[in-house]
């Protein structure tokens, strides 16, 4: 304990004195990075870690094959090789988001919705792999993380509820002889 205590004042790190409590679920810090190997390979486990980039529905390289490493800020070991893509690769996936736009506005309301929903239920079902990603890049306590992710997931399931809401408006006009109609439309 005293350890733990002169390490979190060194380092100004409050959540690993919260650790230091039996009664504490937060993880500390030197505890994930001795579990480092442990935690990635559930991830890897979870399919949950890719290291190419998503481009027209396939996982690509950097078109020039330069690479970014991502390391554990906690121990600076190398956690992954990521794509350092640049600008065609952007005009590339931009362009394939578009086409996909196209596809995915001519969907139902409610086929958005369930693919919304679906994604969500997705998240909520790693959250603890997600959050255990986002410690393990990022340095940030696991609770925090596990909060993160479902603050984030909560957004699509407003927006996967709010897909079935989307229905057109009839305001009253200023002279008798018009009618303003909304169309509401996918987006996204």
């Amino acid at each position: 304990m005293a350890t733990v205590m002169r390490r979190a004042a060194a380092l100004g790190a409050r959540h690993i004195l919260a650790a230091a409590s039996p009664s504490s679920r937060v993880v500390p810090r030197c505890h994930m990075s001795a579990n480092a190997g442990a935690a990635l390979e559930r991830i890897r486990a979870a399919g949950l870690l890719r290291t190419r980039g998503l481009i027209g529905g396939k996982w690509v390289d950097a078109y020039d094959g330069k690479t970014i490493e991502v390391q554990n800020p906690a121990t600076g070991e190398v956690l992954a090789n990521v794509p350092c893509m640049g600008s065609r690769e952007t005009s590339d996936a931009i362009a394939s988001a578009n086409d996909t736009f196209h596809a995915w506005s001519k969907l139902t309301a409610n086929e958005r919705s369930k693919a919304l929903r679906k994604w969500y239920d997705l998240i909520i079902s790693h959250k603890e792999e997600l959050a255990l990603l986002m410690t393990l890049e990022q340095g940030k306590p696991i609770k925090e993380a596990l909060g993160e992710v479902a603050y984030g997931a909560s957004f699509i399931e407003y927006f996967a509820e709010e897909a079935k809401r989307i229905c057109g408006d009839i305001i009253p006009p200023t002279l008798a002889d018009r009618r303003l109609l909304v169309l509401k439309q996918a987006i996204c």
